[in-house]
């Protein structure tokens, strides 16, 4: 039984909007130029009728771009446009074979007059149509991000996981260990106490090539140093004293520090062919007293002393090991494309460029992508498959994840043949940053991944490709996609659905909770002035907490299976504070409701207003 709900394709329709509307703007200005009595826009420079108008008005100083770069630039411009128009050409039949349901019941298999078999139907008779498509339309590399500061996940739990991100058609992973990193030497404080030990890595590692799953680590050398710069030692080299997030890249002691975590990292990871040097987020940059004096004597930007440190660190990993770095992408965009040119940056680094919402198009248009295109000869991509809501947030809503994949193959499609692109990473973010509370776990999070990572790869969400996720997590329920409908918890059998269990629960606990507390007869009889005061009335009282033991029984019960479900994949203090942030408080709240309510309800005689506060009593 198929349980669907259709969404409006606001994706396509944008994109057709978008294409139909450069025509008819390119249309225009070819046939008539600026319709009269409006305000022209500008004609861009070097076009036929910029030349005309230059002619006319003797102003030969507005052609301010050399003739070879306006002829790239509209060579640029028809592949872009020419992309839209092949893209228009599979609209149909994306529009059939990619719906957007609420999700699947897998509990009875889908029979032909359940719509499988319409599905199998478009399938045989498109099958050519779609092959093609999804052939050129394949990302080499599809990376996972572990995001491990903070909360490490058991080498164990990581052997039976690593099987499972193979069969979802990842090709790799993306490790930011952070403090999990068993630095040692001048390095060793730098690790959490329960941090990874040496013969950690090597079994990740290990477990990893057994997969077929290419490692990448991550190691922060710019931005997001707040693991090492928190600690005393290493207080000397923050761009801002009381900040320990962005390291000071005129200090001399920072390069050499960079330098022995490169080395250290790299030691571990011997054979690799990727690094990652992070690199993004730098808030603070140029502020302390020696970074704006070396600004003033070089006649530096804050740019150009980015660039300048980055592409030391680079050049550092390719001169000395070989290794391809890759950096985030955040900072450049804001930089531009001469700076980046003259810099040479371009021939050392490949670029990550990441958005884990929707409105990607609209934040990174056409003059990122063709600056991109001109100086670097990697592009990967970076989306979110869990941890990019909130910074508290504690279960994955698919559908928003989902969102974010969809828009970012359209960009793929629309400049596949111009930006060469490497491959995508999914992040899946556990902390915002390094002083965060932990967000979406990876456990609860693996029905998000395994959409996306097929939706990467068939360019397909509909009940059809659910179900095959269904079958390869082992659910025999519902497999929601989006939150505001669920009303029972999915039922699956993957390593530590076990916690996807209980942060489904949790959800649905809270909200019911909500609803509990949002009743009439709890806001206007059990509020804090009547719990001060102890003064209600009992029925409404009764009314209004009638769920309320109830509730607390459950809430109880879900502690106990929280802390078992954790424990299989997490550490005890990764286990205690996961329960700290997401139920004790909840729990503790409706003890203390419960305690409450029973003594409102006890009471048998009131006294005559006002009534006797602790206020009056200081009166």
């Amino acid at each position: 039984m198929i349980a669907l709900k259709m969404f409006p394709r606001r994706n396509a329709r944008l994109l057709s909007v978008i294409g139909f509307t450069l025509l008819i703007i390119l249309m225009l200005y070819k046939i008539s130029g600026p319709l009269d009595g409006s305000k022209s826009f500008e004609l861009e420079p070097g076009t036929e009728q910029a030349r005309s108008k230059s002619a006319r008005d003797d102003s030969p100083d507005l052609l301010t771009q050399s003739p070879e770069h306006l002829k790239k630039q509209k060579e640029y411009e028809n592949r872009i446009m020419a992309n839209i128009k092949k893209m228009s050409v599979h609209k149909e039949l994306k529009r059939k074979m990619d719906h957007d349901p609420v999700g699947i019941i897998l509990h009875k298999k889908p029979s032909l007059l359940d719509g499988l078999g319409r599905v199998n139907d478009l399938e045989e008779q498109d099958t050519a149509i779609r092959k093609s498509v999804v052939m050129e339309n394949q990302l080499k590399h599809r990376i996972v991000h572990l995001d491990l500061k903070g909360a490490p996940p058991k080498i164990e739990y990581l052997k039976k996981l690593f099987p499972l991100l193979h069969s979802f058609g990842a090709t790799g992973l993306l490790l930011e260990y952070e403090d999990m990193f068993p630095y040692w030497g001048k390095l060793e404080f730098l690790s959490a106490e329960n941090a990874y030990a040496k013969g950690d890595i090597a079994d990740i590692i290990e477990i990893a090539k057994r997969n077929s799953l290419e490692v990448i680590p991550l190691v922060q050398t710019f931005g997001h140093m707040e693991h090492v710069l928190k600690l005393k030692e290493f207080s000397e080299l923050r761009e801002v004293p009381n900040y320990p997030q962005v390291i000071c890249p005129t200090n001399n002691k920072t390069l050499s520090l960079i330098k022995m975590m490169i080395d250290q990292i790299l030691e571990m990871h011997p054979g690799i062919d990727w690094l990652h040097i992070g690199s993004d987020e730098v808030y603070n940059l140029g502020e302390c007293t020696r970074c704006q004096q070396y600004l003033l004597h070089q006649q530096f930007g804050k740019s150009d002393l980015f660039l300048h440190h980055v592409k030391k660190v680079a050049k550092y990993v390719k001169d000395n090991y070989d290794i391809q770095p890759i950096m985030w992408d955040d900072e450049f965009r804001k930089i531009p494309l001469r700076a980046i040119q003259d810099s040479q940056v371009g021939q050392l680094l490949e670029i990550m460029v990441w958005k884990y919402s929707t409105g990607i198009m609209v934040d990174l248009h056409s003059d990122i992508w063709e600056k991109y295109s001109s100086v670097f000869s990697g592009v990967w991509i970076a989306s979110a498959f869990k941890g990019a809501a909130n910074p508290e947030s504690y279960i994955t809503n698919i559908n928003d994840r989902l969102s974010n994949h969809k828009e970012w193959m359209e960009i793929f499609d629309m400049y596949k043949n111009t930006i060469p692109f490497r491959g995508i990473v999914l992040t899946g973010w556990q902390r915002f940053d390094h002083f965060a509370v932990l967000c979406e776990l990876f456990p609860q999070a693996i029905p998000s991944l395994a959409v996306n990572l097929m939706y990467i790869s068939e360019r397909k969400a509909d009940h059809g490709a659910l179900a095959r996720v269904g079958d390869v997590l082992k659910c025999n329920s519902f497999i929601n996609l989006d939150l505001q409908y669920m009303e029972y918890p999915n039922k699956c059998d993957f390593p530590g659905s076990a916690v996807y269990e209980v942060s489904q629960k949790l959800f649905i606990l809270k909200r019911d909770i909500d609803t509990m507390l949002h009743n009439p007869h709890v806001t206007g009889w059990v509020s804090d002035y009547n719990i001060e005061n102890n003064f209600a009335s009992p029925q409404h009282v009764e009314q209004g907490l009638q769920d309320l033991s109830m509730l607390l029984f459950d809430f109880t019960k879900l502690m106990t299976d929280a802390e078992t479900a954790l424990a299989d994949v997490y550490d005890e203090y990764t286990v205690k504070e996961w329960i700290s942030l997401n139920i004790k408080p909840t729990h503790d709240k409706l003890q203390k409701l419960y305690a409450s309510s029973t003594k409102l309800q006890e009471k048998k005689y009131w006294p005559r207003r006002p009534l006797d506060t602790e206020q009056n009593k200081e009166l």
